[in-house]
């Protein structure tokens, strides 16, 4: 455990030193946020318990963009860099158990996601009156932990197939920036035609908004079905990460 408690100490230190991962793990769902919620944040659109305001659904979605960006993207991007780098045959030849730098790069993604959490809870409170149900923090403890494990199976699995350094980041973009039009992160469900409605439904980011949402409209039902999926694409980015999880450069 304590070396555990030093790999994360270097996580944290090595991400902070990295001006371009704190902008765009941090800053730039806090920046959408702001940006969408002063625009348009007043207008009245369907919700799951009827009319509500879109900065209603906007924090939330906006959440999730940011356990998003810290446990899927980021953790993509920092395990193919290591791996090219050398730095995974490296920790492999050294006494240190190989499974110390896994989890310690999965716990501070883990944290990152829930400092964003909080980050968005307090800017949704106090900047736009956008108020969670403290009946149902619990659940959304539960939906931030499952959402953010869930995405870093995922992270670690697509990293298992980025060829290099250079593609990581562009890859994992690609990869998600289309599924937040389509899951209510930037555009609201209700505005998209139902049949792309329901197939992101079966993708994992839609769920993962329902799971967060529920706690700022607690009239509607309990998103059970949503829990599940996120839950069964963290189980698949598990075993796919298992099978083809590469120790050493793909050069070699």
């Amino acid at each position: 455990m304590s070396m555990l408690a030093a790999q994360v100490r270097a996580d944290f230190t090595a991400f902070r030193r990295a001006p371009s991962a704190l902008f765009f793990t941090v800053g730039l769902p806090v920046i959408f946020l702001v940006l969408f919620e002063s625009i348009f944040g007043e207008q009245m659109v369907p919700g799951a318990a009827g009319q509500v305001s879109l900065a209603t659904l906007q924090v939330p979605g906006f959440m999730v963009m940011g356990v998003v960006s810290a446990s899927f993207v980021s953790l993509c991007i920092t395990m193919v860099n290591r791996r090219e780098a050398g730095v995974f045959k490296r920790v492999r030849g050294t006494p240190a158990p190989a499974w110390v730098l896994i989890i310690g790069q999965v716990v501070t993604t883990l944290v990152i996601g829930v400092l964003m959490v909080v980050v968005m809870l307090i800017i949704g409170r106090y900047a736009y009156d956008v108020r969670v149900d403290m009946a149902l923090v619990p659940w959304l403890v539960l939906g931030v932990l499952v959402g953010a494990i869930a995405f870093s199976c995922l992270g670690m699995a697509l990293a298992a197939f980025v060829p290099s350094m250079e593609s990581a980041a562009p890859i994992a973009n690609l990869i998600v920036l289309p599924l937040y039009f389509i899951s209510g992160v930037f555009v609201p469900v209700s505005e998209l035609p139902s049949w792309l409605a329901t197939f992101a439904s079966w993708l994992p980011i839609r769920p993962f908004v329902e799971m967060l949402s529920y706690p700022y409209e607690p009239g509607a039902a309990v998103p059970w079905a949503a829990l599940g999926v996120v839950a069964a694409w963290g189980v698949l980015g598990l075993v796919v990460a298992s099978r083809f999880f590469r120790w050493t450069p793909r050069r070699d």
